[in-house]
């Protein structure tokens, strides 16, 4: 009998140590883990309150081990996608059930009065198949980034050159203390002395006035948002244009514009749905939009009158190591058959292209597109010191470079134009190959080799992720 229970008393030490073990290194006796302090480091410029508006967890909250992680993950991502921070680092410090949590952070540097050698057509591309140096616009554009520590955003565009410009934006994206509404205004004025006045054979003809402008254009714009979680934002914006073309365009195209004179005001709306895991470069995740634009409220005699609504849907997903793939399907849709050729809209416009058809613009009412990326890791992201940078805003880096096979299609569906240019009306296609070099302060350049259906070919260069 005494060996039996010397037995079991062994057993039950045994078993009581291995249980108070657990509970000293994974939480309580229920498993969980209760957060008591939140420390954050190396946010010298960023406010407390905005890197705390982007954390899932809360002290004195108790979590399952399992889901602090994904709440960690999850923050980290939120932070990294705000753009105010090279690197942040999220670490644990566990005693029993408590949990104490160190956030980490590297900021950007902010302020940037970025030289304007800029082109005076549709992109880089574009540019280059004319050739003319003539077509430049230079200025500076002064954007500060993070103003006044509360992730506002000030930009203004002071440029000259082949088109002249001034324009200023602000953004607030927080008026309340509960960090849910927002604001940001914006206004301007633009003036051109080169305008596209017809698209034929798929590409815009442009008319150029010599001695004066022919467009001059003055835009302002409010709009309000509304962030009540982290992955959900509501925008509603108004703004007001006004163009004044001269009377050349109209004779070269009279359905350039309804007059000399263009003047309405716009109401949008937009809802975003963002799970990206990094925005400027997204591996893992999904995005959706919705978009509902009125343009021309019927407060000027003989005004613009267009309503159109568009969606945007992207996802992201690792394959097996080192494999993505990425797909993408945007629409535009729009009631009316007629507008405005200043007002063109399509294929070949906002980034919104089949690979391929780079140089071509398809214009027309109605539009799908849906993109498709197979990605390959050829260098994994790693951090990198540069000793000889004093500042970690610029010492400390991370590197990654993407090979990439691709496959576009798109529709554009055209009532006014499409006599002259046949690539509407038509699916059209694109594939090639891709060389995608991500770094930090989110830069992205991709090199890219494609073929449309038209089997003409051609070498791209681009600045944004491909999806």
């Amino acid at each position: 009998m005494r060996v039996v229970l010397t037995t079991f008393s062994t057993f039950f030490l045994l078993f009581s140590q291995m249980v108070l073990a657990n509970v000293l290194t994974n939480g309580g006796l229920d498993g969980q883990l209760t957060v008591s302090t939140i420390t954050l480091e190396g946010n010298k410029m960023t406010r407390d309150n905005i890197v705390m508006r982007e954390l899932e967890f809360f002290v004195g909250t108790s979590y399952l081990p399992s889901q602090l992680d994904s709440l960690i993950v999850k923050s980290r991502q939120n932070l990294m996608n705000r753009s105010l921070f090279n690197f942040v680092t999220i670490t644990k410090i566990i005693d029993r059930e408590l949990c104490d949590i160190r956030i980490s952070m590297i900021e950007r540097w902010y302020i940037w009065p970025i030289p304007i050698i800029q082109f005076a057509d549709r992109n880089l591309n574009a540019w280059i198949e004319k050739n003319d140096l003539k077509r430049l616009n230079y200025g500076i554009d002064l954007r500060v980034e993070n103003f006044r520590g509360r992730m506002e955003k000030l930009n203004f565009v002071l440029q000259t050159g082949y088109d002249m410009v001034f324009a200023g934006h602000w953004t607030v994206p927080y008026l309340d203390k509960n960090q849910v509404t927002g604001l940001s205004l914006k206004g301007g004025v633009r003036f051109n002395h080169e305008v596209p006045y017809r698209t034929v054979n798929n590409k815009p003809v442009y008319y150029r006035s010599p001695d004066a402008y022919a467009r001059d254009y003055i835009f302002a714009g409010i709009n309000f948002t509304f962030r009540p979680k982290y992955n959900y934002l509501h925008d509603v914006g108004f703004s007001f244009s006004s163009y004044v073309f001269q009377d050349t365009l109209l004779k070269l195209n009279p359905d350039f514009s309804i007059g000399t004179t263009s003047q309405y005001f716009s109401l949008t709306y937009t809802f975003k749905l963002d799970f990206r895991d990094y925005k400027p470069y997204p591996l893992n995740g999904y995005y959706f939009d919705v978009q509902i634009q009125k343009m021309g409220l019927g407060l000027f005699p003989k005004g613009i009158d267009i309503l159109w609504v568009g969606t945007t849907f992207d996802h992201y997903f690792p394959l097996i190591s080192r494999w993505y793939f990425a797909y993408n399907f945007s629409t535009r849709l729009s009631g009316n058959k007629n507008r405005p050729y200043f007002l063109s809209s399509g294929l070949g416009y906002n980034d919104l292209n089949v690979r391929g058809y780079d140089l071509y613009v398809i214009d027309g009412q109605n539009m799908g597109l849906i993109k498709s990326n197979l990605k390959f890791e050829l260098i994994p992201q790693k951090t990198y010191q540069i000793n000889w940078i004093k500042s970690k805003k610029f010492s400390e880096i991370f590197l990654a470079l993407y090979a990439n096979l691709f496959f576009d299609m798109g529709y554009v569906s055209d009532y006014q134009y499409f006599q002259q240019n046949s690539l509407a009306n038509q699916l059209i296609w694109g594939t090639g190959l891709g060389l995608d070099f991500v770094t930090y302060y989110d830069v992205v350049i991709r090199l890219e080799a494609a073929m449309n259906k038209q089997k003409k070919s051609g070498f791209f260069i681009s600045f944004v992720a491909p999806i």
